[in-house]
Order: C-alpha cells, then sequence, then structure tokens
C-alpha cells in the first residue's frame, strides 16, 4: 500500500484483474508529497477508502448516490476526482506545516529569553562570588599587617580558600556565558544561585511495548499460558506492522491504523506462520478480492491488547486505554448450527482416518461432547481423578487443575456434569487406565497451546472429508445440546441448563445470580437423560 520513493512515500494499489479493461489500469499510483510515514499512512487510508468506492461503483456501473448507470468516461471523472482531493489534501497539509513552523520558531525565541533570564542569575551570583573573593582577600591583607597570620597552617588555609574562589569564578565565566547561548540549556550558576535549587524535571520513562508485554503479563503466573501466547501473537503482529513502540506513543490514532490493517489483511493470515511482508499480503487481497479477516478476529486482537494495557494502567506504565469501545461488524460469515440427526448418523457410520488417534479416542469424545455439551478443551483434560459420583450420581468433575495451568474457560465452567446412561452403556469408564492421569490418555500435551488442538484440527479435516458443511464444527455439539434441552419449557429449567453448559445464568434476576447457590445433581441428571 505505502511504497517509499526517495524521500517521499507513495500510494500504491493493484486494480482488480476484472476492472483493468474498464479503468484502463493495472494499478493506482499516487505520490503521498510526504516522508513522514505516520502522515502517509493517514492519507493512504483515505485514498484506499476512496478507491474501494470506485471498484464497487466499476463493478456494478451504477452511481450509488444517484442510483442511476453510469458511463466509462463517468469512472474516469471519478478517479480524476480522488486525485484533486488528494492534491487539496495535500495543500491544506503543507499550509498547516507553515503554521506549525511559525509556531515552533516562536517558542525557540521564547526559549532564548528565558535563557537570558537565567544567565542575569548566572551574572548575579558571578558578583557574589567576587565579592567573596575580594573580600578574603583584604581580609588577608589586614592580618598579615597585624601580625594574625604567623601560623603558616592558617595563611595556607585562608591562601587556599582564596585561590578556590578564584578558580570558581574563572570557571563560571568560561562555561557560562556559552551555555546561556545553546537553546533550553540551564548553566550550572542558575543552580549554584538558589540556596534551595528546585529539582529539574523528571524525564517520563515508557517502556517499548514488548518490555510492557514481558513485565505485566509473561512474567505472571496467574495468567494462563493461552491468553500468554495469544497475546503475545498479537503484540508480534503489532511490532511488525509499527515497530517496537514506547507505550506512551501507542494512542488512539495508532489502534485506528492497526485496525484498518487487520481489516485489510487476507482471512488466510491468521493461519499462516505470520512472517510474511504485511504490505505485500494486504495488496495480495486487495487484487484479488480474497476474504480479510472477521470483525470477530480482529476484535479478539484488540480484547488483548485491552487486557494488557488495563495491566498497565494498573502499574502506572499506561495512562489510558487506547484499545477500549472499538466497534467491530461481528456478522458470522459461516455461523454455526446444531448438527442435524442425518449429520449425526453420517458421523457415527464413518470410519476415522486418522493415524495417531485412535477410533476408541475419536468415539468417546465425540459421545461425551454429544450427551453433555461439554467443550473441547473441557473433555481432553479430563483427568481419571474428576470422575467421581456426587449425591451417588456418578459425574465429571470441571474444575481448575492449577498444576497444568488449566481452568474452565469462565467461573461458570466449573461445575458438575452427570455422565449420561448412554455414555456409561458405551463404556466409557472402561477408557480410564492404570497410572495414567488423563482419561484419554493418548491425546498428546503439547509444548505451546491447549492439550486437545490436535484432536480438533483432525476432527475438522475429517468432517470434511466426509462431506459435511462448514457450519458444522466441534463446538455445533454444544448447540445441539442446548437447543434440545431448551426445547422443554420451564424457566427454572433454563437454570439448569445453564448450570450443565457452564454458561453464565441466561436470567439475571436476583434470584438467579444471588440467591440460587447451587442446583442439585438429580436435576442436572434429569437435564442429561433427556438427551436422546
Amino acid at each position: 500500500m505505502l511504497a517509499l520513493v526517495g524521500t517521499h512515500y507513495h500510494f500504491r494499489r493493484a486494480v482488480p484483474v476484472a476492472l483493468r479493461p474498464l479503468l484502463g489500469k493495472t494499478e493506482f499510483w499516487i505520490s503521498l508529497k510526504t516522508g513522514n510515514k505516520s502522515e502517509a499512512r493517514l492519507s493512504a487510508m483515505a485514498l484506499h477508502a476512496r478507491t474501494s468506492a470506485l471498484f464497487r461503483t466499476a463493478r456494478t456501473m451504477t452511481d450509488p448516490a444517484q442510483n442511476k448507470p453510469i458511463t466509462k468516461d463517468d469512472l474516469l471523472a471519478l478517479y480524476e476526482d480522488i486525485i484533486k482531493r488528494q492534491e487539496e489534501v495535500i495543500e491544506t497539509t503543507e499550509r498547516n506545516a507553515a503554521e506549525q513552523l511559525k509556531i515552533e520558531r516562536y517558542t525557540a525565541s521564547m526559549t532564548r529569553y528565558e535563557d537570558l533570564l537565567k544567565t542575569r542569575a548566572f551574572l548575579t551570583y558571578s558578583t557574589d562570588a567576587l565579592e567573596q573573593l575580594n573580600q578574603h582577600i583584604i581580609t588577608l591583607r589586614q592580618d598579615m599587617i597585624s601580625g594574625k597570620m604567623q601560623d603558616k597552617a592558617s595563611l595556607a588555609s585562608k591562601t587556599e580558600e582564596i585561590e578556590r574562589l578564584h578558580d570558581t569564578l574563572v570557571k563560571l565565566f568560561q562555561t557560562g556565558p556559552a551555555l546561556s547561548q545553546a537553546p533550553g540549556a540551564v548553566p550550572p550558576s542558575h543552580q549554584l544561585a538558589s540556596s534551595t535549587p528546585s529539582p529539574a524535571p523528571a524525564t517520563s520513562f515508557s517502556p517499548r511495548l514488548t518490555e510492557a508485554l514481558q513485565t505485566a503479563l509473561l512474567a505472571d503466573n496467574q495468567k494462563s499460558d493461552a491468553t500468554k501466547k495469544e497475546t503475545a501473537r498479537t503484540v508480534a503482529l503489532f511490532v511488525q506492522a509499527f515497530g517496537d513502540k514506547p507505550v506512551k506513543e501507542i494512542t488512539g490514532r495508532v489502534a485506528g491504523e492497526f485496525r484498518d490493517l487487520l481489516f485489510s489483511l487476507p482471512a488466510s493470515y491468521a493461519k499462516s506462520k505470520q512472517d510474511m511482508d504485511l504490505n505485500t499480503e494486504v495488496e495480495r487481497a486487495q487484487e484479488f478480492d480474497l476474504p480479510t479477516l472477521s470483525g470477530k478476529s480482529v476484535k479478539n486482537h484488540f480484547m488483548r491488547l485491552s487486557a494488557l494495557w488495563n495491566q498497565l494502567i494498573r502499574r502506572e506504565i499506561a495512562e489510558k486505554n487506547p484499545w477500549s469501545n472499538w466497534d467491530f461488524d461481528l456478522t458470522k460469515r459461516n455461523p454455526r448450527r446444531a448438527w442435524t440427526n442425518y449429520e449425526l448418523a453420517l458421523l457415527s457410520s464413518a470410519a476415522w482416518t486418522c493415524s495417531t488417534i485412535s477410533q476408541a479416542t475419536f468415539a468417546g469424545i465425540t459421545l461425551v461432547a454429544a450427551y453433555s455439551g461439554m467443550r473441547l478443551g473441557e473433555i481432553c483434560n479430563l483427568r481419571n481423578e474428576d470422575i467421581q459420583e456426587v449425591d451417588g450420581i456418578p459425574c465429571f468433575l470441571i474444575r481448575p487443575h492449577p498444576e497444568d495451568k488449566w481452568t474452565p474457560k469462565t467461573e461458570a465452567g466449573t461445575r458438575n456434569v452427570p455422565i449420561h446412561s448412554a455414555l456409561l452403556e458405551w463404556g466409557i469408564l472402561d477408557l480410564r487406565k492404570e497410572g495414567e492421569k488423563f482419561l484419554f490418555s493418548e491425546l498428546k500435551t503439547p509444548k505451546n497451546g491447549p492439550r486437545g488442538t490436535d484432536f480438533g484440527r483432525n476432527f475438522s479435516k475429517f468432517k470434511t472429508t466426509i462431506g459435511l458443511p462448514t457450519a458444522i464444527t466441534f463446538h455445533s455439539f454444544r448447540h445441539t445440546v442446548s437447543t434440545r434441552l431448551r426445547n422443554q419449557a420451564g424457566d427454572l429449567r433454563e437454570l439448569w441448563i445453564d448450570a450443565l453448559l457452564g454458561h453464565e445464568a441466561s436470567h439475571k434476576s436476583q434470584g438467579a445470580t444471588t440467591y440460587l447457590s447451587g442446583i442439585e445433581t438429580e436435576n442436572l441428571r434429569l437435564r442429561t437423560h433427556s438427551l436422546r
């Protein structure tokens, strides 16, 4: 998008292949007439918006303002208007720059005037020192005449004091006037002249973003590895785009530029190694009209940075949070939905194709999800010790395990889930192995990332292989359980369902949020056994 040619930045945007015959151009190349990268970014964003509007108009060949057909000449006129408006912006910028230069010159003049005032203090101090020197010499002469200075030690002491004052004056006159000519400089004499000198204003130090990340998050043992990994990934993306800026320089304007950049990146970038050139990726998305990052993905990046900034504010490293109160288009492109009976039958009848995870593990994990609505992470982190009887009912205990740095997704996620009779009949308890910690011991725990990541990846490949639609994911099991349970009316049952799935109470009354301290296991068992 931005190209530095010589000392000036240029805006470059490829014209989509389908529109090139119509516009007679393969790309737009517009000089921004500035060497300031921040100013160039702002101009480039405005040009990006205008050229996008031009592309939309060209595709429909309809004027959106008047809703009437337009010609090729009209399109070229629109392009000329873009150039004209850019020139007007440059003229305004240059005019503002001239005004800023006047302000800077005035400020420099005032600084020099202040220096002159400080020089007066220097002269005052010098005069006082000279007077002290004269008094010492007069006293010495009188003492020598009167005979008081016969003691050689006293004479030497007095002479040293005179020499010290003399050297001080010489040094002041050598350095003071020169220093007073430098704009903003404070002569040493100004500090010496005051009996109670005021301390110099402390320089406001601001750590760079990566240093702040290490201090406020990565070094915090209370934060999960997943949170640290995802936040570090977002910070790395920001640093790749804007450099490792000091925290105080990351303002709302910078946050807005990062938001615009994220929305311009191709959707495939989220799954890549993210070491590719960002400008190249943006241009590739524009040229081939590729789908870009979703509003949810961009929002997730901002939420991680906002949480980091809240920590920085608490530590007084940052003053305000530039990542909060942004809007995002969260329209789902491929909304998740519940499984149909046909799709469940297809899934259960197809042969599992992954060679690193057994058919039994695949069946066990999917059955637990289908008969409980538990999240994939909760299932994969089930330990043998998490299977216990509560009120005489076999349950999965979903609870934090600090020793492995794993916790449920939310506070409501800590709960007891009765084991469905269909799971008991299938033999879910037989998967427990002596000496193993996890119920699904076959799964590997990665060094980086949550347990179950490998299974989730292979499950996605498998369902695509057998012809299931993209709207169906592993998370759809929760939708299925929730949908089927909510087909039964009753407000209290809604609370039971929320407790079973680990959701915050859907009823926000005081009775639901404050006074409802627990739901009997038997009621939860009745909910799970309605899944048939």
